[in-house]
């Protein structure tokens, strides 16, 4: 089994996946897993069965299990104003990698301002960070993730290179400070802040917490409502069921 997940340059970020894993697995059957780096830089799981494959796909917003067929886990390599590189596994471990237009991708969200780069980044789109997309664009459930940003209307952090137990760990520590805390993959995650909890503060204090090699990443609510007052954001296109399916 393949998976859109690197280890970020954290080598023990492989290991510590696989503890978590077995762990969940333990409650369950007698089934152990392997979790190892693969040739292109891929993380790859032994053995490739059904149980696996549906804790991932429990445990995750986004599955980053590669299947070749969309909606397609990818990492951003990379993100300007005029491109975006996205790179993703094919269920062999080969790399496919994408040069998109980042103003077109930003489009997909409803943007059409002159910063496309900074709207995807305030969205929780940057170097290294995950994302769904389906031929090219933002897939739906890239777009019900944006929507339901929209709707909580907080203060995020996004923290990439740790494994589901680290974050959980963390979390129950502060679990005074977030309203939500959702896994996008086995490595990447989103934090929601309470209303009145200084983001700064958090940051600061995971830091403190989390292993060295994490990547936290403040996402200021302040930011991301400029835009959507910008009238550079249009969401009256967006299908209705992504509204009615995402709640708050």
């Amino acid at each position: 089994m393949i998976l859109a997940e690197k280890s970020g340059g954290r080598r023990e970020l492989v290991k510590v996946i696989e503890a978590w894993l077995n762990g969940v697995l333990r409650e369950a059957s007698d089934t152990r897993a392997e979790v190892r780096e693969g040739f292109s830089g891929w993380m790859m799981i032994a053995p490739d069965n059904d149980l696996i494959k549906t804790i991932i796909q429990l445990e995750t917003r986004l599955d980053p299990i590669a299947s070749g067929k969309p909606p397609y886990t990818a990492r951003i390599q990379s993100l300007t104003d005029s491109r975006l590189i996205i790179e993703y596994p094919n269920p062999d471990g080969k790399t496919v990698k994408k040069i998109l237009s980042t103003r077109s991708f930003a489009a997909g969200l409803g943007y059409d301002g002159n910063d496309p780069a900074e709207f995807l980044e305030h969205v929780g789109i940057f170097e290294d960070a995950p994302v769904s997309l389906a031929a090219g664009m933002p897939s739906m459930i890239q777009l019900e993730l944006f929507i339901k940003q929209v709707l909580r209307g907080l203060d995020r952090i996004m923290i990439l290179n740790a494994a589901i137990s680290e974050v959980n760990e963390v979390s129950n520590k502060i679990e005074g400070l977030i309203a939500y805390h959702e896994h996008l993959t086995l490595s990447a995650h989103m934090l929601y802040l309470r209303l009145g909890v200084k983001l700064d503060k958090l940051v600061e204090r995971l830091w403190r917490e989390m292993p060295g090699g994490v990547i936290i990443k403040p996402l200021p609510w302040n930011q991301l409502s400029k835009l959507l007052e910008s009238n550079n954001v249009s969401l009256e296109s967006f299908p209705a069921s992504i509204w009615l399916g995402v709640g708050s």
